[in-house]
Order: C-alpha cells, then sequence, then structure tokens
C-alpha cells in the first residue's frame, strides 16, 4: 500500500474513533486486531512497551473523567465522587487512545522512514495552494524523526535504577526521578544540537498513489459513518 494512503487511513481511523461512539470504538478493535494478525507478532511488542510506559496517563485522564463528569453518583450516599458517566467517558477516552497507540505503531512498523517522509511531504502539498511552505514543514518532521532515535540513545545509555526497587518507591521519589530523566534529556540534546555539524537532509519525491488505493481510506470511513459517527 502506498504510504500517502496508510497515512490518510491512519487520519481517517483517528479522527473516526475519536468522535465515535461505543460502535465506532468496537468497529475500531476488530480493524486493528485484524491488521495485526495479518503480519508478524513481533509488530506488536514495541506498541505494548509504549501503552505499558504510558499507563499513568491513561489513568490520569481516566480519573479526571471519572470525579468531574456530572451525573448519577456510584456511591449515592455521598455528596461527591465518581459517576456512572464519567466512568463510562473515561473507559471510552481511553480506548481511544489506546487504539490510537496501536494505530500509530502499525503505521510506523509497516513505512520506512524515508517513505514516511516523502509521503507526509505529498499530503502536504495541499498547503501550497494557501501560501503555506510545506517543504519547510516537512524537513522539520524529517528532523525530528531523526531526532527521536538519539533521544531514545541517550535515554538508554543514561543512569537507570533497579525496576522492581523504583516501583517500591513513594510517588513523590518517582516524580523525583522522572523530572531529573527529563532534566537530563533535554541538557543532553540541547548540548547535542549546539556542537553537531550542519548537514544536508534529502526527501525524495514520492509518486502519485494508484486511484484504486482511496478505496481503503473511503471505505474505512464509509464503515464508521455507517456506525453512526
Amino acid at each position: 500500500m502506498h504510504p500517502a494512503i496508510k497515512i490518510v487511513s491512519f487520519l481517517v481511523f483517528g479522527a473516526s474513533v475519536s468522535f465515535g461512539g461505543e460502535r465506532a470504538l468496537l468497529f475500531g478493535v476488530l480493524l486493528i486486531v485484524g491488521f495485526y494478525l495479518l503480519g508478524p507478532p513481533e509488530r506488536l511488542y514495541p506498541a505494548l512497551r509504549l501503552l505499558s510506559r504510558m499507563r499513568w496517563f491513561f489513568l490520569s485522564i481516566a480519573m479526571v473523567y471519572v470525579f468531574f463528569t456530572p451525573g448519577r453518583l456510584v456511591f449515592s450516599a455521598l455528596p461527591w465522587g465518581p459517576t456512572w458517566e464519567g466512568l463510562h467517558e473515561g473507559m471510552l477516552r481511553v480506548g481511544v487512545l489506546v487504539l490510537i497507540v496501536l494505530a500509530v505503531n502499525l503505521l510506523l512498523r509497516t513505512t520506512g522512514r524515508e517513505a514516511l517522509t516523502a509521503a507526509i511531504l505529498w499530503c502536504l502539498r495541499l498547503l501550497s495552494w494557501i501560501g503555506l511552505p510545506h517543504e519547510r514543514l516537512a524537513v522539520r518532521i524529517a528532523l525530528t524523526l531523526d531526532t527521536v532515535g538519539e533521544v531514545q540513545s541517550v535515554y538508554r545509555h543514561g543512569p537507570r535504577g533497579d525496576e522492581a526497587q523504583t516501583a517500591r518507591q513513594p510517588v513523590t521519589v518517582r516524580l523525583a526521578r522522572i523530572g531529573e530523566t527529563a532534566k537530563r534529556l533535554f541538557v543532553s540534546v540541547a548540548q547535542q544540537a549546539e556542537s553537531a555539524p550542519l548537514h544536508s537532509i534529502e526527501i525524495s519525491e514520492a509518486s502519485r498513489p494508484p486511484l484504486w488505493q482511496w478505496l481503503f481510506p473511503a471505505v474505512i470511513g464509509a464503515a464508521f459513518f455507517a456506525l453512526g459517527w
């Protein structure tokens, strides 16, 4: 499949599950499971690791919906607390985020970096119609993708404590360690950016996607629309 078609299909999928309801979420789960079953299981492992690292983020999102969404109280004897509507919305939002993470991982694992950058440049050509420099945006995206690998290398080779011992530490200590790690990454990336020599990058021109492949995002969008998106 053409990389540009993959990007458009991902955008259609992400918008559909974000603005849809339970049926859209269920259909999104079926789509994601089907796509992962068609490929090797190794594609799923990076997504599972990322989801594990994002568990506290998901929990915080769920708690905001659970406790701050008006509705019927789960514990009616209390004057304030979690609501059934909040539980529903929190689970729905977390489910949407999980699906988007899985979809992003699938897109990155099935598309090379150069092909992905070229496809993004092709998709951004529409911005030139309104006078925006789409080439600069594509270059910045390419530079960002190059920097991701450097940041990951700095993180891997930095000081790391025992994960089991860290998990038993108080929340305040763990938050402090996260802050220290973020500071170390920021300082390391800034130092590398100042000392790195200038270099040129090349972005190849992507070919035009075959017309018949536009059926993929069209069918996905039509299916979500039929489910009540």
